[in-house]
Formats: C-alpha cells, sequence, structure tokens
C-alpha cells in the first residue's frame, strides 16, 4: 500500500517498508532534489544500521510521515556511523547550498531565527565539520543514543527542508 494514498504501489516499483501499514516507494527518491545518504560518504566505515534505513528515513522525512520518522530514528540512533553518515551528508548539502555551513547551523545564538532549530549535538558537530570539511568517528562513539537521535533528525529534517524549499528554507 502507498503511504497517503490507500492504493497498492505500482507493478514492479521498489519500496522501503518501515512499518506494518505502509510503505514509501522510490518515486519519492525520483523527486527529490539530493542524493540519498547512501550514495554519499564513501569514506567512512560501513554503519550497521542498513544504508537502505537512511534512505528509508530520508524518503519518510520527504512524504512527512512523523510514524516512519520516529521508527526509523530510533533504529539510526543506537549506531554511532549512521549518524555519522547522515551529520555529513547533511553537512555537505548545506556546505554546497550556501557555500559553506552558514551560521545558523554551527552557533546557538544565530539559530534563533530560522524555521530550522538544530540540536545541541548536530550544531558541535557542524562546528566541527566546518572547521575539518568532516567529522570524524570518534566524535560520534563518545554520544548517547539519544544525542544521535537529535542530530540525525536535526540532518534529515534540514536536507528534506532544502530539498522543499532550497535555500529559503533556514530563512522562512
Amino acid at each position: 500500500m502507498n503511504h497517503g494514498t490507500g492504493k497498492q504501489a505500482p507493478k514492479g516499483a521498489a519500496a522501503t517498508v518501515t512499518s506494518a501499514d505502509h510503505e514509501h516507494h522510490t518515486t519519492t527518491a525520483r523527486r527529490a532534489k539530493f542524493t540519498a545518504p547512501s550514495k554519499t560518504s564513501p569514506h567512512l566505515a560501513p554503519a550497521q544500521t542498513d544504508d537502505a534505513v537512511l534512505d528509508q528515513l530520508f524518503y519518510a522525512t520527504l512524504d512527512e510521515c512523523p510514524q516512519c520518522r520516529a521508527a526509523l530514528l530510533d533504529r539510526v540512533a543506537s549506531d554511532a556511523r549512521a549518524t555519522h553518515k547522515l551529520v555529513d551528508w547533511a553537512c555537505l548539502i548545506a556546505s554546497e547550498m550556501y557555500c559553506g555551513l552558514p551560521a545558523e547551523l554551527t552557533e546557538e545564538d544565530a539559530a534563533g531565527d530560522t524555521r530550522l532549530r538544530p540540536s545541541a549535538t548536530f550544531r558541535r558537530l557542524a562546528m566541527k565539520y566546518r572547521m575539518q570539511q568532516r567529522t570524524t568517528s570518534a566524535m560520534y562513539h563518545t554520544r548517547q543514543p539519544p544525542q544521535c537521535r537529535e542530530a540525525a533528525d536535526t540532518a534529515v529534517t534540514l536536507v528534506a527542508g532544502l530539498d522543499r524549499y532550497w535555500t529559503d528554507f533556514l530563512y522562512l
């Protein structure tokens, strides 16, 4: 069944199942402006979480599906490498969009007037990314699952917002 429509998926359409009652289809991937997280950060060690879960999280965010987002964020939160991949993916995209990471993503005071309220964990990691053009695995392995979850949530929310509103997203 296709999320939100109640219709069966088109024959031959690949789907990513996130819950017992609906699926997110690759049609979401085709309309997305950005490459899915599974296709980026080849320098990172493979995550314990299947890359398809990272893509599903991105597609569920684009589809505005809170049920799937919550379940997928819970799965990602226990895997530091998956969070690493998502944060680096979001920072890369934002850096390319804004010609560098804007202060609104790295500094607490600057984020006050933006639509997105980056988590404290995401801001700290984004600051490290800004200084080094990537983060290291050690930065993630010291984080607890709730911190990884909030950083992953900020990352996919950021990219989904940029996908929908382009560079205006932070300043709407």
